[in-house]
Formats: C-alpha cells, structure tokens, sequence
C-alpha cells in the first residue's frame, strides 16, 4: 500500500522532470531502447484492461449492483453502492510517540467504479494523503473514461496540493516516455497496476463474503424448515 501513497506523492515531482531536456544526439540504441519501452508500454496497458475487465467480470458474476446488505468488507475500508456504480475506500492513520499512540496524519485511497451491473463504463480513483501537524494535504484524482478499451492514454490525473492546483486532467499519454525519463511506464507499473490489483482483490473478497452470507442463511432456513415438522 505504501507504494502507492509514494508514487502519488512524486507523480507531480515526476511530471515536472518529464518537461526536462533529454541528452542530445540520441544513438541508434538508444532508438531502439526506445522502442523497447513502446512496447513495454502496450503490455502494461494489456495488464491493466485485463484487470478492469476481471473488476468487471466479478461485479456481473456476482451481480454486485443488486447486493443490498453487505457486511463483510477489508479491514479499514468502506464500501458504498449506488444506482450505477461501487464505491471503495480504505484508509489509514499515520502514527508517531510511543507506542504509536500519537495520530499525526491520514491516508486514504479511493476507487468508484460505474457500471450497469455487467461491465465497467468509466473508473475515477483519488489518492490522498494530509498532515496533520504540518497542515499539509495531497491529492491526486485519476479519471480512466473508458476502462474496458485498450491503451491508457486518454486518462487524467488532477494533482492539488495544500489547496492548489499544480496539475489539472494531464493526460497520461502526454507524460514523458523515454529512454532518459521512461516516467509514463514507471506509473503504469508503480502505481496503476498495483491500485488495481489492490481493489480487484477486495471486491473480490466482499463478493465471495456476501455469496457465503447468503449460502449460509439460506442453510439456516433450510435446517429451521426440517426442524418444522416436529412443531
């Protein structure tokens, strides 16, 4: 989890060094190189649609958008459903003194997921992190428009730090990608692919808790109707 918070706290850093100047005279392996992260690129966005298609596939499977009462979520998180879409967030407090007693700060990661209950139509996420003592805030809100087609380019990312907006809707294929600042691969690797992963795998457990929920209520009622007979 910790990857993540750190790799929305240096997106800024790192979009700004993607305005820098590469190293002049570039070599012909140097091209290639290049090309290498091109392609690198396209498998990365293939792990991510499959991802989003799997998010996708678990909410249909076990209709999801149509599950009222569900009680079991990850440690730390919250969970909310809407007409056409599903809402995660975790969060945790960052801690310092003795024995951890003194809470300094908060961090959170949130996922909301639209659908019509079978696939995935748009996927806004939001990374934050304040300071308490310091009085410091960071946010990064990441908008992918159209999560089941291939390619990453057209999500944005919106950076606001203490209040102020350093960067608003970037487009993540217009962040450097090269063989001196290969930063667009590095988010797709560092933070994008781990985000998913992170909720795929906690859907995924509210899915399963729910269906085993409703099994075992339906036992219950099924060993209380046995047991009728003898009333």
């Amino acid at each position: 989890m910790k990857k993540a918070y750190i790799a929305a706290a240096c997106l800024l850093i790192a979009m700004g060094v993607s305005t820098a100047q590469e190293p002049a005279g570039k070599t012909k392996e140097a091209s290639l190189t290049s090309e290498s992260l091109d392609q690198e690129g396209k498998k990365l966005d293939e792990q991510i649609f499959d991802l989003n298609k799997k998010i996708g596939e678990i909410i249909g499977n076990y209709e999801l958008l149509k599950a009222e009462g569900i009680r079991w979520v990850p440690y730390q998180m919250t969970y909310i459903m809407g007409s056409n879409y599903i809402e995660m967030e975790k969060h945790s407090f960052t801690k310092e003194g003795v024995f951890g007693r003194d809470i300094t700060g908060l961090q959170s990661r949130k996922i909301k997921i639209y659908t019509d209950g079978k696939t995935v139509s748009k996927i806004e996420s939001e990374i934050y992190e304040r300071d308490y003592y310091g009085g410091t805030s960071n946010i990064v809100r990441i908008v992918d428009p159209s999560p089941m087609a291939q390619g990453t380019d057209n999500v944005t990312f919106t950076n606001i730090i203490n209040g102020k907006t350093y960067l608003e809707n970037k487009r993540l294929g217009e962040i450097k990608n090269t063989t001196a600042f290969p930063i667009r691969n590095d988010i797709k690797r560092e933070f994008f692919i781990p985000h998913l992963v992170y909720f795929r795998s906690s859907i995924l457990f509210i899915a399963e808790s729910y269906m085993k929920g409703q099994k075992d209520s339906e036992h219950g009622m099924q060993e209380f109707l046995k047991k009728a007979k003898q009333f």
